[in-house]
């Protein structure tokens, strides 16, 4: 299921929501790193308002976007699996 990224702060603060959300950002070599969340075992890809995976080009670029979100989980997981060039 996906989720929009205009979304993401109102998704984490939902009060339904028990503890934090983890991020995991998808490492691909010449696409950047896409975005997704993950809340009880179940995984969102986040979008952008046409449908597209939502991307940084750097892992400092998504730690500075993703500082002011509520609720997000301190740690980032990172998965390389797509980086080889």
């Amino acid at each position: 299921m996906a989720l929009r990224y205009d979304a993401l702060q109102e998704y984490c603060d939902d009060p339904a929501r028990t503890g934090d959300v983890q991020v995991i950002l998808y490492a691909h070599y010449w696409k950047g790193f896409s975005l997704a969340v993950q809340d009880d075992m179940v995984e969102h890809s986040v979008i952008d308002e046409k449908g597209r995976p939502y991307r940084f080009r750097t892992v400092e670029m998504a730690l500075v976007e993703l500082a002011n979100i509520s609720y997000l989980s301190d740690r980032i997981i990172i998965d390389r699996r797509m980086w080889s060039p």
